[in-house]
Order: structure tokens, then C-alpha cells, then sequence
């Protein structure tokens, strides 16, 4: 059976790139546990250096593969980790709480 493709969002902007980087690398590791395949947007943009919009796009096209997206704590203070929540309510990509068991 194909592994459901998870997304994970949160607060990059602004944020220490090392801490920042752990925390994404953090999930992957849980979700990767609970048997998904994860889409890691530090991963997906792969230069701290790149502009918000570039980094977006490739953000935005990663997502729209993705069967789930989960957010980290922060991402409320993230504008585009609530673009990709609209984003994901638009077009119907689950939102994965740990908490309680996925349905794909």
C-alpha cells in the first residue's frame, strides 16, 4: 500500500535557521514513524537565502501533491503556513492532527 503524502507547515521567516531547521526535521521524523510519507518545506526550498515568493511557489507546488498537511505550533504566526491552510481547506487536503488517527 502507497504511503499518504504529509506536508508540514510552520513559521520559517524570521526564525534562527538551525533551530528552525530541527523543528521541521523534528516532525519528518514522528510522521515518518506513523507511516507517511513527509514533504519537508526546508527540504523542498533548500536555501534559507531564497526569497519569500520563490520559496513559495516551490512550497505551493509540493503541497498540491500531498494527500495531508500538518502544522507545527507556530504557524499561525506564519503568513505563508496560512496561505497553505486556505489553500489546503480549498482544495481538500486533510488537516493531520497527531492527536488523533489520520483519515485517508
Amino acid at each position: 500500500m502507497k504511503k499518504a503524502k504529509i506536508y508540514i507547515a510552520g513559521k520559517v521567516t524570521g526564525e534562527p535557521k538551525h533551530s528552525c531547521a530541527l523543528k521541521f526535521a523534528t516532525a519528518k521524523k514522528e510522521l515518518e514513524k506513523r507511516g507517511f510519507e513527509v514533504i519537508n518545506p526546508i527540504e523542498v526550498v533548500g536555501d534559507f537565502n531564497a526569497d519569500w515568493q520563490t520559496a513559495m511557489r516551490k512550497c505551493i507546488i509540493a503541497l498540491m501533491d500531498c494527500q495531508g498537511i500538518y502544522f507545527l505550533q507556530d504557524w499561525q504566526e506564519s503568513t505563508g503556513a496560512t496561505l497553505e491552510y486556505y489553500l489546503a481547506e480549498a482544495v481538500g487536503i486533510q488537516i493531520v492532527n497527531l492527536a488523533t488517527e489520520p483519515v485517508f
